[in-house]
């Protein structure tokens, strides 16, 4: 991680006044390459919006499913996390994804075969975090032709 750049703002319901920490456990069980470890840090009905798949995630067995099919297409990504900001219930990440495209990659247009390319694309997340202190609801954003390109798909 490099220079990242934090603003907590307000008190968050269950998670005290900072929710930096939990926000670092995810992602080290994220790049851990732990998914259920990273499903865990949603509520069991949370709901993911990602231009990656080709409908909302609903619950945390789909986040994990989803998760387990990133770490197998790229088994040695990584986010890096550049600027966390918190504000009462949500969270906002500036994050970068990096990995090597190694196995098959679901995508909403049909699975990609392994293109043997690494990949670096910027992405933003917006958190709502339940009262239990998990994620309830998400929203990424990430360069989706970016990632396109660099796997040369386009």
């Amino acid at each position: 991680m490099n220079d990242t750049q934090t603003s907590v703002v307000g008190p968050v319901p269950g998670a005290g006044d900072d929710r930096r920490e939990a926000v670092t456990r995810a992602l080290a069980a994220l790049n851990a390459h732990d998914a259920a470890g990273f499903a865990a840090t949603f509520g069991h009905d949370a709901i993911v919006y990602t231009p990656a798949a080709p409908g909302p995630l609903q619950g945390r067995e789909a986040i994990e499913q989803d998760t387990r099919g990133w770490i197998s297409a790229m088994p040695d990504m990584t986010l890096e996390l550049e600027e966390l900001l918190v504000d009462g219930s949500t969270n906002v990440l500036r994050l970068m994804f990096v990995g090597t495209h190694i196995g098959p990659l679901s995508m909403p247009t049909g699975e990609v075969p392994a293109t043997g390319r690494r990949v670096s694309v910027p992405m933003a997340v917006f958190d709502r975090i339940g009262e239990d202190g998990l994620t309830a609801e998400e929203h990424r954003y990430l360069d989706i032709m970016g990632l396109a390109q660099q796997l040369g798909l386009v």
